[in-house]
């Protein structure tokens, strides 16, 4: 099945923040008004009417006020649902009616600006940046802090209590369910969660009367599954898994997954920012809609097996913060709504178009009339924005021509995250104008790699000599408002990487971001317990001294990548696996100890000059001792052989491509040739890519081995650096068998 669905552009605010955007309930006349919040602190509300955009009403913009959460409260009254709109700002909530007049204003005296908010009856729950609050008649009425940051919220009634419970999606891949202040319990996802939303559809034989009396179409195979009781929760996570979870009184079980790589779908995995769910297809059975961070819209919908199938897709080139649906230009046609980081408001409409369909519309019909009508207003409207954008263009140039510095008022929305698949970095910048030159600047060495998305031209500059730090520029030749990157970070290696970001705008102005590199960048945290089991030889590094749980745990946040800011408990207890080789990294500790247990190690050594080094700077005593297994090294080096043999070959057919080509220019039959040969002339293209994809694979490769070596044998004590370039000329001949023997002398 699939489902078409046809765009129009409806409105233009400033920038948005994740989910600022609402549709208000259905009134008498079915279509539904749209509710939208922005950065310049305004709410607008707006509907439309004879194919006119109509504004119900605007509050006034305030400055440095920008509108962090919008959501809707209300009931039913007289058969008619009505709501009430409240929306967060700073730590400010404010509410409105549906005719716009104000009837709340509550300062909630939090030490964090809301970033998400749920409203239950009188009851209004929020989230910071760590610390959930819940206010009961605008009374403080529960508290509770999170170990990482709460990305977003809703409220579901699963323990059985006469209010519901608020579930929590933490930035340290948990989610979180409480009642009241107290955790109810917490369950572990494959990404850190960006959004979760209910789910819930009507049982068979339960559902309002449909063709079959349950509310279902009786065309589709599919009928939902039972759940038992638990309740369906949707979640998303920022590196593209959308699933399912069903939540009861003591467990949470997970459902279906839909993962982006699973489905073939490597270079459209991005983040989820949002998820709305409505019957759009009419089968009886609600679909799920995505916005993701990437700028592409989803709509999967279930028409057969327990798994969603995708049956819409597109690409805006830019962020959605928020999707909802419904019925807003048109009362007999559902739309998909969405804004988006830079302020559009689109509507995907299943309305068909005017050729579709058997009876079109006759060609000098009122229809045709009024189309031609609205054409002509919009090109008078866009000539009028032509003169207004000249008048300004005019006026930034006279400012840079006085050099008088000028803010160009832009807001920068950038994404460091680790790839866990790909084994690097991905670096996502958006503008809300189009980009024109980024320049990245690196004081360590890392590899860029090529991304699947990437419209933009590089150009690397020669670093100085004795320095290994990057510096590279990305121009923009075709009209972009967002670029993605791809980093690869050497582990060992660690510092800072800044980017600058030029806009295509006068007068000249820029954005900067700086982004760390963690010793250990290409550590992913482990949550499932099943990653623990059958374990292989680890070596084991242990610290002891006087140092606090909170010391030793700022040194593990300094060390590695996705550890919570805050821990809560006496003891704990973390598990990495390197994305890159797979080894394993297992960490716990407490107050004045600390046991550290790796495959590899090099993976030891890393944390040991760390540890070492923040201890140093703290003026704290430490005492370390080390347990080194030899069959790790071992281990290791037979882990990596197929990838450097692989990785050999693959240079060495790039070598022989050109001279191949040549005889099959100068010969007209081939065939005489071995068939490796005819081989590589037959994936030239192929072979091409995968090394302009992993340009630095086989560097990074011999990197990784070096490493190992002097740090095999610093751990016993012996310096083995004039060993190396001997090393290097064992790689450049390489066999297993050799480099074992040269790490054994």
């Amino acid at each position: 099945m699939e489902l078409t669905l046809s765009r129009q552009d409806v409105l233009q605010v400033s920038t948005t923040n994740r989910k600022c955007m609402r549709l208000l309930p259905q009134g008498k006349k079915r279509q539904q008004k749209v509710v939208v919040g922005d950065d310049t602190g305004a709410l607008t509300c707006f509907g439309m009417k004879k194919d006119q955009l109509e504004t119900v009403f605007k509050t006034a913009p305030a400055p440095r006020s920008e509108i962090g959460r919008v959501e809707l409260g209300g009931e039913a009254t007289g058969g008619e649902a009505t709501a009430r709109i409240f929306w967060a700002s700073g730590q400010t909530i404010k509410g409105i009616t549906q005719k716009g007049k104000e009837f709340l204003r509550f300062n909630t005296n939090l030490t964090e600006p809301i970033r998400s908010m749920y409203i239950e009856g009188d009851e209004i729950h929020t989230g910071g940046e760590y610390i959930y609050n819940q206010f009961t008649n605008c009374k403080d009425t529960a508290f509770f802090m999170s170990s990482d940051r709460i990305n977003d919220l809703t409220c579901e009634a699963v323990s059985g209590n006469p209010k519901p419970d608020v579930v929590l999606a933490c930035q340290d891949r948990y989610i979180r369910v409480l009642s009241g202040s107290s955790l109810v319990y917490e369950a572990p996802a494959d990404g850190a969660v960006s959004t979760v939303e209910r789910y819930q559809n009507p049982m068979p034989g339960n559902g309002p009367a449909g063709i079959n009396g349950s509310g279902f179409n009786t065309e589709s195979s599919y009928q939902p599954p039972r759940t038992d009781g638990a309740k369906q929760l949707l979640y998303g996570t920022e590196n593209g898994l959308v699933g399912e979870l069903l939540m009861d009184a003591t467990l949470m079980r997970r459902g279906w997954v839909v993962d982006p790589l699973m489905e073939n779908r490597r270079g459209k995995a991005g983040g989820v920012h949002c998820i709305c769910v409505e019957d759009i297809t009419k089968d009886g059975i609600k679909d799920i809609m995505v916005g993701r961070d990437d700028g592409i819209v989803e709509v999967w919908s279930f028409d057969t097996g327990e798994q969603p199938k995708l049956v819409f897709e597109r690409s805006l080139q830019e962020s959605i913060t928020s999707i909802d649906a419904g019925l807003i230009t048109n009362s007999n046609f559902e739309e998909v709504v969405l804004s988006t980081y830079a302020g559009k408001l689109v509507s995907f409409s299943s309305e068909p178009s005017a050729g579709e369909g058997a009876e079109a519309a006759p060609a000098d019909g009122p229809k045709q009339r009024g189309g031609e009508r609205k054409i002509r207003s919009l090109m008078s409207e866009l000539e009028k924005l032509r003169e207004r954008v000249e008048k300004e263009r005019l006026k930034y140039i006279k400012v840079s021509e006085s050099l008088v510095a000028a803010d160009a008022g832009l807001k920068l929305k950038d994404k460091w995250s680790l790839a866990a698949d790909e084994a690097c970095y991905k670096l996502h910048l958006e503008l809300t104008v189009p980009l024109e030159t980024v320049m990245l600047q690196c004081d360590v060495p890392v590899e860029l790699l090529e991304a699947d998305s990437n419209v933009a031209i590089v150009s690397h500059t020669t670093p100085e000599q004795g320095s290994s730090g990057l510096l590279a520029t990305y121009r923009c030749q075709e009209v972009t408002n967002r670029l993605e990157l791809r980093v690869r970070t050497s582990e060992g290696r660690y510092g800072s990487i800044q980017a600058f970001v030029w806009p295509r705008v006068q007068p000249k102005t820029c954005c900067a971001a700086a982004y760390a590199i963690k010793p250990l960048s290409l550590h992913s945290r482990l949550l499932e317990q099943s990653e623990y089991q059958n374990l292989p030889v680890m070596n084991v590094l242990k610290i002891s001294g006087s140092f606090s749980l909170p010391e030793v745990h700022s040194w593990v946040v300094a060390c590695l990548p996705e550890v919570p800011a805050r821990v809560q408990t006496e003891e704990v207890s973390f598990g990495f696996r390197n994305t890159f080789l797979g080894t394993l990294l297992l960490c716990s500790y407490r107050k004045g100890d600390a046991a550290f247990r790796s495959d590899s190690l090099t993976s030891l050594a890393i944390v040991k000059e760390v540890l070492t080094k923040e201890a140093t700077a703290r003026k704290i005593q430490i005492q370390i001792s080390v347990d080194v297994k030899d069959e790790t090294v071992v281990n290791l080096l037979h882990k990596l052989d197929p990838m450097l043999t692989y990785q050999l070959s693959l240079n060495n057919k790039i070598k022989l491509i050109d001279s191949l080509k040549e005889v099959r220019m100068q010969e007209n039959d081939v065939s005489f040739l071995a068939p490796e040969y005819l081989e590589i002339l037959d994936n030239e293209e192929q072979i091409r890519t995968e090394l302009k994809e992993q340009p630095g694979r086989l560097q990074f490769l011999h990197g990784i081995i070096t490493d190992l070596y002097v740090d095999n044998y610093k751990f016993k004590g012996q310096n083995v650096a004039a060993q190396v370039p001997q090393l290097h000329r064992t790689l450049q001949d390489y066999s297993l068998e050799s480099l074992l023997a040269f790490f054994n002398r």
